[in-house]
């Protein structure tokens, strides 16, 4: 298999997998308690926070091993997308420019994925906080940067850049989410919108990788002999 097929393609597909399985057991394996009821049983969709599971405690030691264990492999697979993405684009021209601004902002903000699952927000709380504001910071620059190389190639089809668009749209909200929203802790209102603020980025953020593995493969298979 050919770097490019495995780095563009397969491992992106491995990681959002990955990264939905580990997900699912570490919410099923969750000790309990949110923000607002430390009480509480189990895992809340719409009152926990992702990083609710990762944080370490001897009662959810196996839901953070999963979680944090998630969010470091699933930010290097991405990392590594992200720099091989720049190899699709080669010369100084303004879209080979943006699209490697953008990937590299990818990969930085990979690196700040790597860093949530290393910081347990219970544990380095201040540093956590600024990976998680970090990595979605970064990731609306390589949005904003790869919608609009991607419009201009004309190697990809325009609903690529379409899809780069509205994550970068919605990447962009979230990141006033981050700055403006209510203090999750003053409403149970506040929680919510917060929690499922999170939730509609971080699974967008994974439609858009895998949609644009469906892109790259077109692209490979178009280009098979470079």
């Amino acid at each position: 298999m050919r770097p490019k097929h495995l780095f563009l393609i397969r491992l992106p597909r491995v990681a959002c997998i990955l990264f939905i399985l580990l997900f699912i057991l570490a919410m099923i394996m969750y000790a309990g308690g949110t923000l607002n009821n430390p009480e509480s049983i189990g895992y809340s969709f719409s009152k926990n926070f992702f990083s609710d599971l990762g944080k370490f405690t001897s009662e959810n030691i196996i839901s953070a091993i999963m979680f944090n264990l998630s969010l470091i492999i699933c930010g290097l697979f991405f990392a590594v997308y992200f720099f091989y993405f720049t190899k699709l684009f080669n010369g100084n021209t303004l879209i080979n420019i943006l699209a490697k601004v953008g990937s590299f902002a990818g990969v930085i903000g990979s690196i700040c994925f790597i860093g949530v699952g290393l910081t347990p927000h219970n544990l380095f709380l201040d540093l956590h906080i600024v990976f998680v504001n970090w990595a979605f910071r970064l990731f609306l620059i390589t949005g904003i940067m790869l919608s609009i190389a991607l419009y201009k190639d004309k190697r990809f089809e325009n609903q690529y850049a379409n899809g780069y668009l509205i994550f970068a749209i919605l990447t962009f909200l979230y990141v006033l989410v981050l700055e403006l929203a209510p203090d999750p802790k003053i409403s149970d209102f506040a929680l919510l919108f917060n929690v499922v603020s999170q939730k509609i980025i971080v699974f967008t953020f994974i439609s858009s990788i895998l949609y644009q593995t469906a892109g790259n493969s077109k692209l490979l298979a178009n280009h098979s002999n470079e």
